[in-house]
């Protein structure tokens, strides 16, 4: 079976850093060509209207934390409207509003693009350059990082921004992890994806098992790394409080995050379902575990001109990972090996948690009409897990059919406004 070793050799080799260039060119530029979006808009600002957090970001800067107007999924409290998304954006905003009034489209046609880079980063350290790029490519069109990078440099909506974010942080994160294992990227990682999404917290599980291992697989010499362990501590206090001192600031508490006062004055279905059972419950498991596993389209019944048809339409609830990303069954054959590796079963565990914490979530993530954007919380540390073992030579070309349907469904199938089934 392919491992890290064999992989790195490959890249050492003369003319490996040349080769990795070069299939990282060729993957941006068929990314680019695939694009469905338009990646050049010279003049296109975006703003209140397209992301509520680049509006927080201007307000910063007039000495102010609340935006001048109510928008969809802001916060009402005492009579002010806020921002209730994790800071990551805003802080990126921050630094471009004085200077462009607002933030370019070319900006974010930035970040997605070194989202691909460090996607492509990851896997280059596992495996060779040419599978790598596969698996770049596999990723990227073949889950539902596409229709969410997409919306990114098609729109900006903050949904969709911060699963960028989280999935750049993460990768920072994971290229670490499975290599020299150094702490400050990885912190720098896991604030980013924390700030982005606050329920990747629970990779701070494998940063703190770190402390026990010191750099690489090394066991520290007094069976934990105390520096180590301190300084993570240290860092993730920080991370937390900045998230708790901007939620005193705007609604008077650390733990009030807002995403109740969000519902106020809503009669949507979360809305309604969020004041009835709470943002976080049991009652919500059945459904979300079969969006996320599962969520097959919906098959609608219509009456055309005195007969029935049926047709197959996505549903925008959640689309199940399963049968859209095949290659996840990897993870169920390679289950065994995996647990019996330490440094990857932290991670398993830490995924476990999280898809545990997204059922109990009182929203799927809808609207999303065939694909599931809250999966991306996840979706690179499971394929970080099956890399090497899923181009090992006896099943590198399954894994090839496999990522060649999640291309087909996300590129193509996706693009249908149905398909009739009689």
């Amino acid at each position: 079976m392919t491992d890290v070793k064999a992989s790195t050799v490959v890249a050492g080799e003369p003319g490996g850093r040349r080769r990795r260039w070069a299939y990282l060119a060729l993957v941006l530029i068929v990314l680019a060509l695939l694009s469905q979006a338009s990646l050049w808009r010279p003049g296109t600002r975006f703003g209140l209207n397209e992301n509520v957090q680049i509006a927080e970001a201007q307000a910063w800067w007039s000495g102010r934390l609340d935006l001048p107007e109510r928008r969809w999924d802001t916060a009402l409290y005492h009579g002010k409207v806020y921002s209730y998304f994790p800071p990551a954006f805003t802080f990126i905003s921050a630094l471009i509003v004085p200077i462009a009034d607002g933030v370019p489209q070319i900006v974010l046609v930035g970040l997605a693009a070194l989202a691909v880079v460090l996607i492509y980063r990851l896997f280059v350290s596992l495996v060779a350059p040419f599978w790598a790029a596969v698996l770049t490519l596999g990723f990227v069109l073949g889950t539902s990082a596409w229709p969410v990078f997409q919306e990114v440099v098609r729109s900006a909506a903050p949904y969709h921004v911060n699963h960028m974010l989280a999935v750049i942080g993460c990768a920072v994160l994971l290229h670490e992890w499975f290599g020299r294992r150094r702490l400050w990227p990885m912190l720098v990682g896991w604030a980013l994806a924390v700030w982005s999404r606050q329920m990747m917290v629970v990779f701070a599980i494998p940063l703190l098992w770190s402390a026990w291992c010191g750099r690489g697989d090394r066991q520290a010499p007094n069976g934990v790394d105390r520096k180590r362990l301190a300084v993570c501590l240290v860092w993730m206090a920080a991370v937390g409080g900045v998230y708790l001192a901007l939620n005193t600031a705007k609604f008077g508490n650390p733990f009030r995050t807002g995403y109740m006062l969000n519902h106020q004055a809503r009669s949507d279905v979360f809305a309604r379902e969020s004041r009835a059972h709470g943002l976080l419950s049991p009652h919500w498991m059945p459904r979300n575990l079969y969006y996320i596993n599962l969520g097959f389209p919906r098959l609608n019944r219509i009456e055309v001109d005195g007969g029935t048809r049926y047709y197959l339409r996505p549903n925008e609830m959640g689309t199940g990972i399963w049968w859209t990303t095949p290659l996840l069954v990897w993870l169920l054959v390679d289950l065994r090996r995996i647990w019996r590796d330490p440094t990857r079963r932290v991670w398993l565990v830490s995924v476990a948690l999280l898809v545990a914490m997204l059922s109990l979530w009182h929203a799927t993530g809808a609207v999303q009409r065939g694909y599931n954007r809250y999966s991306l919380d996840f979706m690179l540390v499971l394929w970080a897990l099956i890399v090497p073992g899923c181009v090992a030579p006896k099943r590198r070309w399954v894994s090839v059919a496999l990522l060649a349907w999640g291309v087909l469904y996300f590129r193509v199938v996706l693009t249908w406004p149905h398909v009739r089934v009689w």
